[in-house]
């Protein structure tokens, strides 16, 4: 059973899955001299990694960033909806997608080899692809008066994904050197 839509840019050497709302759109225009192709098939023969993101910063990043899509307020909005929701590849090619979803069903199924903290992103983009194009979103001027406390336990399950992730052998850093 797939439950959620992956998106995989494959090149000769790696498979890099997408997770919205972690430095997707920077890493899509980083590699894409590489010309890699999307597909949503895993190659057990290529080091697959993929950016991991805090939950509480990647919501609310997320959130600032559909409501002004949309041209939104919070108040116009119910966010205790915005959970858990699914990733639909319909409506992923026009990118009307719930920036807010967790992280943890993009990982489901995927046997990352490599989670790179969203952090180390620049050292990674410079020792494997000996540049940086990373560029921050932050530019949306959205005040947020959220209860962070209430948020917070919505994104359980991120968080302890999260941390074991933090925790784990599979989180890449410099010392490490390249991984493909």
């Amino acid at each position: 059973m797939i439950f959620q839509n992956i998106e995989l840019y494959e090149t000769d050497k790696f498979q890099y899955l997408l997770i919205h709302k972690n430095a997707s759109s920077s890493i899509v225009n980083c590699i894409k001299h590489l010309n890699p192709i999307v597909t949503d098939k895993i190659n057990i023969n290529k080091v697959r990694w993929t950016i991991i993101r805090e939950p509480y910063e990647r919501f609310v990043s997320g959130l600032k960033y559909d409501l002004q899509r949309h041209n939104l307020n919070i108040k116009d909005i119910d966010y205790s909806s915005l959970f858990n929701s699914k990733i639909n590849k319909f409506s992923r090619l026009n990118g009307n997608v719930n920036h807010t979803t967790s992280q943890v069903p993009y990982l489901i199924n995927t046997h990352i080899n490599w989670y790179i903290e969203m952090k180390d992103l620049n050292i990674f983009m410079k020792m494997h692809f000996d540049k940086v194009e990373y560029y921050n979103e932050n530019k949306i001027n959205i005040k947020l008066d959220l209860d962070k406390k209430e948020i917070i336990k919505y994104l359980n399950l991120d968080y302890y994904v999260y941390n074991n992730i933090l925790n784990s052998n599979y989180l890449w850093k410099w010392q490490q050197g390249k991984i493909f």
